[in-house]
């Protein structure tokens, strides 16, 4: 059985933002649905059996429904899965009073360490009094939180800290290759709605260069992977690749359940391509700037001609189809 380590809970797609970087491309377009309690406790009780030690908690933006997240919580500490951090964007922190009490309620369910994020791609979305509030606060409080990137706060000093800033008030300030410079920094994936930074960044090839036999070792590494409010395994940096935890854990692929992903993990891009083939795929003349990029090609089209459930969830290769385009 596969031993995650690293790895983290989705809570929800949902979100208050759109960043440019989001692998799981969330926005607030996605459904708004959330973790329910079942799966909450399904998923704590297999990552139980999986004997994993702890979990972060992201998204989407787990703070959009704060009774869920305790429910979870609660989940997994009843079943000794500790909490590594928590991601939020700080929407949620423009009262002060507001904020104290959720973090009061994350301390006493044993929770002490969030992670903030604050950079260039969520300053479209959220105002830097928010997570500078939310951090004053855990400081205060005795939280052992963390920025990412904590180099941004600095970097914005001199910015208004009540508003949100546009993509062109953004390039005015940061440079016009602010976008790609901050992914680089960043340390982004270039997979999912990151793909778009990649097609800046990186000069277009033709299928046949990213075609490879070598399966995919993402798909079974156990470091990283994550678990969504489905009850479905995510591989580490695969977003809208997805196989029920359960299955994922006890390493029960199937050819036949999973097509796509049972490709890709013995055959890599070249089997999968072979699959998409029959299935009537072309690829774009104008080539792919990467070979995850490549991958997703094929597997946005396969979701539409031949769904199969582990190219889930659907809602990420609709979102998805705004941003990036082969």
């Amino acid at each position: 059985m596969n031993t995650p380590v690293y790895s983290g809970i989705i809570t929800n797609y949902t979100c208050t933002a759109a960043c440019k970087h989001c692998m799981f491309a969330s926005s607030p377009q996605r459904p708004k649905e959330f973790i329910s309690a079942e799966t909450s406790e399904n998923i704590a009780r297999l990552l139980k059996k999986a004997k994993t030690a702890s979990v972060h908690i992201g998204g989407g933006e787990p703070f959009m429904n704060f009774k869920a997240l305790c429910t979870l919580i609660e989940c997994l500490s009843r079943n000794g899965i500790g909490i590594d951090y928590i991601e939020t964007n700080a929407f949620w922190c423009s009262d002060e009073d507001f904020t104290k009490k959720r973090l009061t309620a994350l301390k006493e369910l044993g929770v002490n360490t969030v992670m903030v994020s604050v950079d260039p791609f969520h300053i479209e979305f959220v105002p830097l009094d928010r997570p500078v509030r939310l951090c004053r606060l855990m400081r205060e409080m005795g939280f052992d939180y963390f920025v990412w990137k904590e180099r941004y706060l600095r970097r914005f000093r001199n910015f208004d800290t009540n508003k949100t800033y546009s993509e062109n008030e953004l390039m005015e300030l940061l440079g016009t290759d602010y976008v790609t410079e901050t992914a680089e920094e960043y340390g982004v994936g270039m997979n999912g709605r990151a793909i778009a930074i990649a097609d800046k960044l990186y000069r277009r090839q033709s299928a046949e260069k990213w075609i490879t036999p070598d399966g995919c070792t993402n798909l079974s590494e156990p470091c990283h992977c994550h678990f969504d409010l489905y009850g479905c395994a995510v591989p580490s940096g695969c977003p809208g690749l997805s196989m029920e935890a359960e299955d994922y854990l006890s390493e029960n692929y199937s050819f036949e359940k999973y097509p796509v992903f049972t490709r890709l993990y013995y055959g890599g891009t070249a089997m999968l391509w072979e699959y998409a083939r029959e299935n009537g795929f072309a690829p774009s003349e104008n080539g792919y700037p990467t070979k995850c990029a490549f991958c997703y090609a094929m597997r946005e089209y396969l979701a539409e001609k031949s769904p199969s459930s582990d190219l889930s969830p659907l809602c990420f290769y609709e979102d998805m189809k705004k941003h990036v385009e082969f």
